[in-house]
């Protein structure tokens, strides 16, 4: 029996161990792998101030997709190189936790593999992370990578 294991992607160094992660699993398993990016817009403009300038930076939709486009890119790449050639993508805007939550009910994925960041316990319950908050509200198995 196939396995379908959703892999959300964000170019960090704990995404590419999760990747690896999910492509050795999926050997073993018979899996497949769906890999997710979820750039994040912003809630508000950012200001860079120097000196007495100032320039408001927003990335537009078009921005984040094609920056979301070459993670992706990245993400099949290393999943090839870990021996996994199959390999689905898809990439959707908006809060990174609650999307990859759909994205695996929508695909009825058996798996949710992603890094951690390690933030400290403090600071998890301070700000929650992303893992932390798609390991509550998935109804699949979640497993988290460091």
């Amino acid at each position: 029996m196939s396995k379908l294991i959703l892999v959300p992607v964000d170019g960090s160094e704990h995404s590419q161990k999760a990747i690896e992660f999910a492509a050795d699993w999926a050997k073993t398993h018979d899996g497949k792998l769906h890999l997710l990016h979820v750039p994040e817009p912003m809630t508000g403009d950012e200001v860079l101030v120097m000196g007495g300038a100032s320039l408001t930076l927003h990335a537009t939709r078009e921005e984040l997709e094609e920056a979301g486009k070459g993670i992706l890119a990245a993400a099949v790449n290393i999943a090839k190189g870990a021996g996994q050639s199959n390999v689905e993508t898809s990439l959707v805007i908006g809060d990174p936790a609650h999307k990859i939550v759909a994205k695996a009910e929508e695909l009825g994925v058996d798996m949710i593999v992603l890094g951690t960041r390690g933030l400290g316990e403090w600071k998890s319950l301070m700000l929650g992370s992303v893992s932390h908050k798609v390991m509550q509200l998935a109804t699949c198995t979640c497993v988290t990578v460091r």
